[in-house]
């Protein structure tokens, strides 16, 4: 399980000063170097590799790696002195002959925009045209939040030491990460954490699939309501999505007044006018999807207070509530089994939330709010 944890900065700080603690930090530090070096040994053993080390953890990790090597590999290394001007000349040429860039400038703990001369030089490394390795995050990166601290290693591989941070998975770091892969160094996070983070994998959701006998048919597989609006482009891909994985029947209410719209729905989805009565007999509901901007609120309350299955809500159900906020919120606080599904836009109209938290925490200070689950969508 440990393999698809995330872990905060500060989750991983606290993991690392417990381990420290007991043990020390020379040996924390020397764990992670035998780790990379064991890393670097078996997949860039016939290549020429340089390290470029900051002057923190990260850099030490990095210099650790380079002397347990050295002697099996090609290796050259850069380490870098505070307040001592980096000889450019020097790096580019040193590039030049590399196969592969080992990045140790900055770890998780840093803090500030990088400028000058530590500008330039991760400059010269991602217009390098080489193969780069970052070790534990790109320098450059902020753990947490995915936002470059100025500027940013641009690497093809990232090595993240102990756990992922969420900063590897949130744009715009995922694009500055590349291949993320995870170095065991042992540690053991507190399972009572919070927000406790998770990847989600293919055998996550696989494991969660309904598997059916031959005897079963489309009754037996649960029937979905989709609230239609005035854009039905939105409401038919639910009806359609909804039965491409798994389940039985697929009926999109409406409007008589929008009818027309829905005459080329697909086939195997009902259209069927809407009132309360129409939701009984309906396993799952989704609303939003197409409704349109000028959807009537009252009507969309009701609907969320009347259905007593699982919800999903969507779209302009998010969006109509702009300047209604709190009744919306309460209703679906309400309730058990919704999920809010917003992109970046919708949430900020309905959670007020410009604040500088990582996206994952704002998703999860959302979750505690309306205490359901919060689907913030991304790329």
């Amino acid at each position: 399980m440990l393999d698809s944890r995330v872990l905060t900065i500060s989750q991983i700080r606290a993991c690392e000063n417990k381990y420290i603690k007991k043990y020390s930090l020379n040996k924390l530090i020397n764990l992670a170097s035998k780790k990379l070096a064991e890393f670097l040994r078996k997949n860039y053993e016939n290549k020429k590799i340089l390290f470029i080390c900051g002057y923190g953890n990260n850099g030490k990790d990095g210099e650790l790696a380079f002397k347990k090597i050295l002697t099996k590999t090609k290796s050259s290394i850069i380490t870098l002195k505070k307040n001592k001007k980096i000889d450019e000349k020097q790096i580019r040429l040193l590039i030049q002959k590399t196969d592969v860039i080992i990045d140790c400038i900055f770890g998780i703990g840093l803090n500030r925009d990088i400028k000058g001369d530590l500008e330039n030089l991760i400059i010269i490394i991602n217009n390098s045209n080489k193969y780069v390795v970052s070790v534990d995050i790109p320098s450059g990166l902020n753990g947490d939040s995915g936002k470059i601290m100025g500027i940013c290693v641009k690497a093809n591989l990232t090595l993240a030491i102990g756990f992922y941070k969420p900063g590897h998975f949130i744009l715009p770091g995922k694009s500055f990460s590349g291949k993320v892969c995870r170095l065991s160094i042992n540690l053991n996070p507190n399972n009572e954490i919070k927000p406790r983070i998770t990847l989600l994998n293919k055998s996550y959701f696989n494991m969660r699939f309904p598997s059916f006998g031959a005897e079963v048919h489309k009754y037996n597989k649960g029937h979905v309501a989709v609230i239609g609006g005035e854009m039905a482009g939105a409401s038919r891909l639910v009806a359609f999505a909804a039965r491409k994985v798994g389940c039985g029947i697929s009926t999109i209410l409406v409007e008589k007044k929008y009818f027309g719209f829905y005459s080329k729905s697909e086939p195997g989805t009902i259209i069927q006018n809407f009132s309360l009565e129409s939701l009984k007999n309906k396993d799952a509901l989704v609303i939003g999807p197409g409704l349109g901007k000028k959807f009537n609120q009252n009507k969309v309350l009701k609907i969320i207070s009347a259905f007593h299955g699982p919800i999903i809500v969507d779209a302009d159900a998010i969006s109509i509530f702009k300047d209604n906020k709190d009744s919306f919120l309460n209703i679906l606080k309400s309730k058990q089994n919704i999920i809010l599904t917003p992109h970046e836009g919708e949430f900020k109209r309905i959670f007020n939330d410009n604040s500088s938290l990582s996206k994952i925490q704002k998703c999860y200070n959302a979750s505690q709010k309306i205490n359901n689950c919060v689907i913030l969508k991304g790329n």
